[in-house]
């Protein structure tokens, strides 16, 4: 497998990443289909939020210099959390419930992963 390196994001859409907090809910995963689907379109590059928390110091300066959209199912904010741990704090935010889907309770259909999409690809 070939390892590009040619962004400092690691992506192929420049200095544009989204991170999701994939969860274990209908929310968490809804969040993870509209990073995907970023990530498709060529909006942003969908990248692990687990290497925001536990990546190097190195890696955390490479995310610092990066437009990071943080899309977080639930009010647990898992997504924020980390970006705070880490000392990111020049970053674009989106919450799934305070858009109205509530946790446990939001079925996951393509109209809702499509509505929420529609609102993540237009934060800059």
């Amino acid at each position: 497998m070939e390892n590009d390196q040619s962004s400092i994001c690691g992506c192929g859409t420049d200095e544009y990443m989204v991170l999701a907090c994939s969860g274990s809910s209908d929310v968490g995963f809804i969040a993870d289909q509209v990073a995907r689907m970023l990530t498709k379109n060529k909006v942003r590059k969908m990248n692990c939020l687990t290497v925001a928390a536990t990546g190097t110091p190195e890696k955390i300066e490479e995310f610092k210099k990066c437009n990071i959209l943080v899309i977080d199912g639930c009010t647990e904010d898992c997504g924020k959390k980390i970006m705070a741990m880490r000392g990111i704090t020049d970053y674009r935010y989106l919450r799934l419930t305070d858009l109205g889907y509530e946790k446990y309770k939001t079925p996951v259909t393509e109209e809702i992963i499509r509505a929420v999409y529609e609102k993540a690809a237009v934060i800059y």
